[in-house]
């Protein structure tokens, strides 16, 4: 095209994958997790929906987390005991747990009862009987009222003894029994500890022993993971601490240590009448913020292989976040929801290269006052959003024991950073690759001579199931923020 207000579109992204140079095998378990939320109660209408979709998902390893926010759904002893009596009621919490597990159809999963009754602590949070009411002060308390923190763990004890062991005894002397007898792969103690109570390191490390003393003995099989530190501020000396065995008391098990991952633009509202600002400003940001967090696991993972090279490292919480995060009337696109699946896929994969043992990405069910922009699930209709179809379009083509290959997009020396590209012979021997589009524009790609099928989400197909075609040449055209596994034709 010629003329002053001609442009031209940039060259189709050269890709090459040497599928004879091997770079790592993955061993990273790609999940989700679940918690307690008020619309997922059985009278809901959504709730077979989402279960359903959870279902389907297939995914080891989902984690089950009854969170602060809502104590009334969460928290079995509400009140603390008396001499005559205690407030023991696990009514509200069993029905959540029972359809989490169905929902995992045997499959491992992991437990984090996480919230510790208010009253624990010297500065008592006060409740409402609504289980409708969100509770962003409940987790207030700082200072444990018992220094020893048995009451703590005796609690914890409880919790679990009425989930795995059948029952147990309060503090009364009464016998409680349950009938369950679940299984849990891992146990995590608290989440995000550093976030409103400030647990420091220390105490938080003397709470982690006392909890695995207490529990161990109810399933000698059962892992636990440590830490679970939010995405506010990753301490270097949470890592430090706790990483070290010279701290814990002997035989105390390290098996997992976790922490988080949110991007969150600053900017609200960058939304304009026409064109496309909010993908141009909010991408940026996203990838930015997760090429910087690539850097601190990185960092982080140095510290493990230092102090504990045998710990697995699980970063049990992944996502994005919408400028205005907790407005009740969100003013969210309909193109963020692909947006961020491509930017969870990107991380799920770097993850991947540097041997992380578990990304999870969060998480399964979220509303509107309740961060609704990590929801993987359409919180009106319990439908599958474009976040759930990117994780979905990774559960279905990658695994544990696939192998990354030496994959380059653009010309040596300069790579095209519009894309990521990411080639895996997969464990059944197939040959697969990975690719996201990180500009704020469609990409064209140059692929050689391709044969094979093309698998995305995007943009266009929103919160449908990934669209599927053919692909035989070497011009290939990706969607605005795709996420797409091209699946070669066999060698």
């Amino acid at each position: 095209m010629n003329g002053d207000n001609a442009t031209q579109s940039p060259p189709a992204a050269p890709v090459h994958a040497d599928w004879e140079k091997p770079v790592t095998v993955s061993k990273t378990v790609l999940t989700t997790h679940l918690w307690a939320a008020p619309p997922l109660r059985r009278e809901s209408p959504i709730h077979d929906r989402v279960f359903g979709a959870l279902r389907d998902l297939r995914a080891d390893y989902a984690r089950f987390l009854p969170w602060f926010s809502h104590p009334v759904l969460s928290v079995p002893e509400l009140d603390a005991p008396t001499e005559t009596s205690t407030s023991w009621d696990f009514s509200n919490l069993d029905p959540f747990v029972e359809d989490f597990v169905a929902a995992s159809e045997g499959r491992p999963v992991v437990a984090n009862f996480a919230t510790i009754p208010a009253w624990m602590f010297t500065d008592v949070a006060e409740y409402s009987t609504d289980p409708d009411v969100i509770h962003w002060d409940y987790e207030k308390g700082s200072e444990f009222r018992d220094e020893t923190l048995a009451e703590v763990a005796d609690y914890f004890y409880r919790v679990a003894s009425w989930y795995i062991a059948g029952g147990f005894t309060d503090e009364l002397g009464v016998r409680h029994e349950s009938g369950h007898s679940y299984r849990f792969a891992y146990w995590e103690v608290l989440c995000e500890p550093d976030l409103n109570s400030r647990i420091s390191p220390e105490t938080y490390t003397r709470l982690y022993d006392a909890v695995v003393e207490r529990l161990q003995p109810l399933d000698p099989e059962m892992r636990f993971i440590g830490l679970s530190l939010s995405h506010v501020h990753h301490n270097p000396e949470y890592f430090w601490h706790f990483l070290d065995s010279e701290n814990h008391l002997p035989g105390t098990p390290l098996d997992a240590f976790s922490y988080h991952f949110y991007a969150q633009p600053e900017i609200v509202n960058p939304f304009a009448p026409e064109g496309n600002a909010e993908e141009t400003i909010w991408r940026s940001l996203f990838f930015a913020q997760a090429e910087s967090f690539i850097d601190q696991v990185r960092f982080i993972d140095s510290i493990r292989r230092r102090l504990a090279p045998e710990t697995k490292t699980f970063l049990n919480e992944i996502g994005t976040y919408p400028a205005d995060v907790m407005n009740p009337n969100p003013q969210i696109p309909d193109s963020y929801w692909a947006l961020s699946g491509s930017v969870h896929a990107y991380l799920w994969a770097r993850c991947v290269q540097l041997g992380i043992d578990l990304v999870g990405i969060a998480e399964f069910m979220d509303y509107p006052s309740m961060i609704p922009g990590v929801s993987l699930i359409d919180w009106e209709t319990g439908e599958p959003n474009a976040r759930y179809q990117v994780t979905k379009l990774l559960l279905d083509h990658f695994g544990p024991g696939d192998t990354q290959v030496e994959t380059t997009s653009g010309y040596p020396g300069f790579p095209d950073l519009r894309v990521f590209v990411q080639g895996f012979r997969t464990a059944q021997g197939e040959r697969k690759l990975l690719i996201i589009n990180k500009w704020e524009d469609e990409v064209e790609l140059d692929l050689g001579e391709a044969r094979g099928t093309l698998s995305w989400v995007d943009v266009n197909t929103g919160s449908a199931p990934p669209a599927s075609r053919p692909v035989d040449g070497s011009r290939l055209v990706l969607g605005l923020h795709a996420t797409a596994v091209l699946t070669l034709a066999a060698e």
